[in-house]
């Protein structure tokens, strides 16, 4: 059954929200592992990666945090940075909407994004422990060295055509009449109608010098020859946001008590899991005697798994819907950013990665400006890492203590990381190749140490499947 996915954490693993451990600040392994995970998260949000690859390989090596602990751990990292990176991009998006400047986020694609990417949160939870963990770290593994490559290209390509324009300007050649849209407008919406430009998703198309056009292939399929860059963010967008961040929520942690609580009731659950605060706060101790019921607990149970995916398949479709009629984006173009999403959701709940190690480098190499797909890919997290970390939360598998240490020290090195891309955009403004770069060596570096993991698998034999 869907909810016998669930797999109850070893006392060792459970961590009471309202408990703070003080103790485990004061370990030896804990400054070293501080700095690291600080200059760590300056990279990640510069790279407008989450950083989970990262964090959970520092936290094991560096803090001698076991796996499962490292895991919940650095979701709450990510989460800190995510709110951090977030609210630079928010007001920087404000400052140039004042002044005509580009925009950093592009809401349409979070909106396209988004509802798939948590609900393929959701599946990689309930399928974690049935997934062999070499399985999953050979295909992490093989997706993240493809993307270094492709966005080293991409990068390279770009400083190429920076260099010819700025050899051009030497020669006093005019370079902005070899610029050309990034979308080919094929007569079929692929360019925005200029009827929706008063809508609430109303975009505006930019373009880019023709050098930066190339994909990797990725143009025969997406047709990024143009780029739609959104900057409205509706109070109908944050409350549909906040409305499906809770229904993802509720479903996962009423799911694990309510499994947890039914395994309780079987004999093979942990005694006081039908008493546990959540739970007793929440329905007053009658779950207990919902449990008791099969055919209740059977109902019950599809219920709370049933209900989040709906919503987000239902949320994906409508928001797709709405690109493809008010924006002009195209079916395939749609169906790539979800189905990307929605592997990325999965990969995330399976192995503990931050979604914008995946998000980052896809949007660049869809054709967004390196800028853009940094602040896009950092907004996303935002969303999916407040879900995890939410429903890690509330079935007890954070380490408080230390979650605020490191968290604090994330959120200072996001900020930095962030206010580092806007100057480099700022003083840099052509380059584009710049930031290309960091996202470059952000997923680099976790495709490195997802390769180690990998090493590590088949030398020791482990069977664990989270990183």
């Amino acid at each position: 059954t869907m909810w016998g996915f669930v797999q109850i954490p070893a006392a060792a693993t459970l961590h009471p929200f309202w408990i703070f451990d003080w103790s485990l600040l004061s370990t030896p392994e804990v400054p070293g592992c501080t700095i690291v995970l600080f200059m760590s998260g300056v990279l990640c949000s510069a790279a407008g990666i989450g950083g989970g690859g990262i964090y959970v390989a520092v936290l094991m090596l560096l803090g001698g945090i076991s796996t499962h602990n490292a895991v919940p751990l650095s979701k709450a990292i990510v989460f800190f940075g995510a709110v951090a990176s977030t609210v630079l991009n928010l007001r920087r998006q404000m400052e140039v909407s004042s002044t005509n400047g580009k925009a950093g986020i592009n809401f349409e694609v979070c909106r396209l994004v988004v509802p798939m990417a948590l609900s393929g949160t959701f599946l990689g939870v309930l399928l974690n422990f049935h997934v062999p963990a070499k399985v999953i770290v050979i295909l992490l593994t093989c997706i993240l060295c493809s993307m270094t490559v492709m966005v080293v290209r991409t990068a390279w390509k770009q400083h190429r055509a920076e260099e010819e324009k700025n050899q051009a300007e030497l020669a006093g050649i005019d370079t902005e009449a070899e610029t050309q849209p990034l979308l080919r407008s094929s007569g079929h919406g692929s360019t925005p109608s200029s009827s929706s430009a008063s809508s609430a998703h109303a975009c505006e198309i930019q373009s880019l010098p023709a050098g930066q056009a190339h994909l990797s292939g990725l143009h025969s399929i997406a047709d990024v020859n143009s780029k739609v860059t959104c900057e409205t963010l509706t109070r109908s967008d944050v409350l549909i946001s906040v409305l499906l961040i809770l229904v993802v929520v509720v479903g996962g942690v009423l799911r694990f008590h309510m499994h947890a609580c039914r395994a309780e009731k079987e004999g093979s659950g942990t005694t006081g899991s039908c008493r546990h605060p959540f739970v007793s706060t929440v329905f007053g101790g009658r779950m207990e005697g919902w449990m008791e019921s099969e055919s209740l607990s059977f109902f019950l149970q599809h219920a709370v798994t049933s209900l989040p995916l709906w919503s987000c398949a239902g949320l994906s479709l409508y928001y797709g819907r709405a690109a493809r009629d008010h924006s002009g984006w195209k079916v395939q173009t749609i169906f790539v950013y979800q189905l990307t999403a929605l592997a990325t959701g999965l990969l995330a709940g399976l192995v503990g990665i931050g979604g914008g190690l995946v998000f980052s480098p896809f949007f660049l190499l869809m054709g967004l400006e390196p800028h853009v797909a940094v602040a896009t890919s950092s907004t996303c997290v935002l969303f999916t890492s407040s879900s995890t970390t939410i429903q890690y939360l509330f079935t007890d598998r954070i380490m408080m203590s230390l979650a605020l240490l490191y968290g604090m020290t994330t959120l200072l090195a996001s900020w930095l990381g962030t206010s580092l891309v806007h100057i480099l955009q700022d003083k840099f403004r052509a380059k584009r190749s710049y930031i290309s770069w960091l996202v470059a060596a952000g997923v680099a570096i976790s495709a490195g140490l997802t390769l180690a993991k990998l090493v590590r698998l088949v030398r020791d034999g482990e069977t664990a499947t989270s990183m």
